[in-house]
């Protein structure tokens, strides 16, 4: 098959999104298809081309890949850098529906060049800019797609004034634009196929917009020899890691009130992997609550020592209230770290009870009591911290790349072999 990929966030070096766009482009072409990815760069310097360019210094791409990058005009990227200013976040969007303009002029020429058989909107996965490359007049496939779910409302008190004025603001606009985005709706009934994340996403497509949807994780496990299952002594210090942004959505400060606990009675460290806008005042609540020297801040380090810090711990504790399905999960999982996280977002779909230990997502304080009981059984509870790192390494087989890019493939196919033998009824 001849593949159009719109992936905007493309990067063989980073998580999250730019290692979906990469490694959904790079395994498909692995399979013998013919793929072409667009990608682009809001910001300057432009990440993601230096990232490419830094790749293909020491390795070509795979022989069926062709990565085109889309190159971003002035005006657009002023509107993105005004973005940053206070208040203005929303601008993003705007700065990159033009990206998706220009994505749009080069698809248009590189299909009149040689048509593809089909496009799939891959990045950026929030449903609120499904792009324009569903006019092209071919099969369109969008997705994993999320974003529907709401910050809940009862954690915003925990914030600071700017994140609960982002998340407030944020979820105000979340329920008029699910409902009102026209051209939302326009490629959600184009759509020939529409994967979601979540359940509540998957609620968006069908009850909102009316269109048919099936969930699925956007991101993949790469499972890799080498990862061994979790043991503790009962004089072992519990050695738990946190990892990713600091912000307000990733509300480090429930991990931090779970350990604070006077009758918690744990000998423990936690490991944060990551910086962001919450750091001083996390940093600031570990010292207030008497945890600050059990409480490691390791910043924003690479890849392999993510890695390392993993290989070296016994969970990972994730309290993010909204998102999709975090990359670090995966990573956590292919390593053979047990997870401890809420009942929620993609998380939620791709933790499972014998890979993880879920918190219900209520409130801050059921979260804190949640994490916290969570905490005592995986230090104390016989033969659990084992059983559920075996369950850990078998769920990252469960939910690998090559799972996914199985599950894409026979959609394709599907409907190019649908779309054959209408065409041989109709000649």
């Amino acid at each position: 098959m001849r593949i159009l990929l719109s992936a905007y966030a493309f990067s063989p070096f980073q998580g999250g999104e730019p290692a979906v766009g990469w490694n959904v482009a790079t395994r498909l072409a692995e399979r013998g298809h013919e793929v072409t990815v667009l990608f682009g760069d809001l910001g300057s310097p432009e990440l993601y081309k230096l990232d490419l360019d830094r790749f293909l210094s020491n390795a070509p791409l795979p022989a069926n890949l062709r990565a085109v990058h889309v190159a971003t005009d002035p005006l657009t990227r002023k509107i993105h850098d005004w973005h940053a200013l206070p208040g203005l976040w929303f601008l993003y969007y705007q700065a990159y529906r033009r990206w998706q303009q220009n994505a749009l002029n080069e698809a248009k020429r590189l299909h009149q060049e040689q048509p593809f058989d089909l496009v799939h909107h891959l990045t950026i996965i929030g449903y609120r800019e499904p792009g324009y490359l569903w006019q092209l007049g071919i099969p369109f496939f969008w997705g994993p797609l999320t974003g529907a779910v709401l910050t809940p409302w009862r954690y915003l008190p925990g914030f600071s004034l700017t994140g609960i004025y982002r998340h407030a603001s944020r979820n105000f606009l979340n329920l008029v634009q699910m409902r009102m985005h026209g051209r939302c709706l326009k490629a959600a009934r184009i759509a020939r196929k529409i994967w979601t994340v979540t359940s509540e996403d998957r609620r968006m497509v069908e009850d909102v917009w009316g269109s048919a949807a099936e969930n699925l994780i956007e991101t993949g496990a790469a499972p890799c020899d080498g990862a061994c299952v979790r043991q503790i002594t009962s004089d072992e210090p519990l050695q738990l890691i946190w990892c990713g942004i600091v912000d307000a959505q990733k509300s480090l400060y429930l991990a931090l009130h779970a350990l604070a606990e006077r009758t918690l009675d744990l000998h423990f460290t936690l490991h944060v992997i990551g910086e962001g806008p919450e750091q001083s005042r996390c940093q600031a609540l570990a010292v207030k609550l008497g945890i600050a020297s059990q409480v490691r801040w390791h910043g924003k380090v690479e890849h392999s020592e993510v890695r390392r810090l993993m290989a070296g711990g016994h969970a990972l504790i994730h309290t993010g209230i909204k998102e999709g399905t975090p990359h670090v999960v995966l990573e956590a999982l292919t390593s053979g770290l047990p997870i401890l996280c809420h009942d929620a977002c993609g998380m939620g779909v791709a933790v499972d009870d014998t890979s993880g230990l879920k918190v219900p997502l209520h409130d801050p304080q059921t979260s804190i009591d949640g994490f916290r009981a969570a905490i005592i059984r995986i230090a104390s509870e016989p033969g659990l911290l084992e059983r559920l790192s075996k369950g850990a390494l078998a769920r990252a087989q469960a939910l690998s790349w090559d799972r996914k890019i199985d599950t894409m493939i026979a959609a394709y196919e599907s409907v190019l072999l649908q779309k054959e033998d209408i065409s041989n009824l109709q000649s």
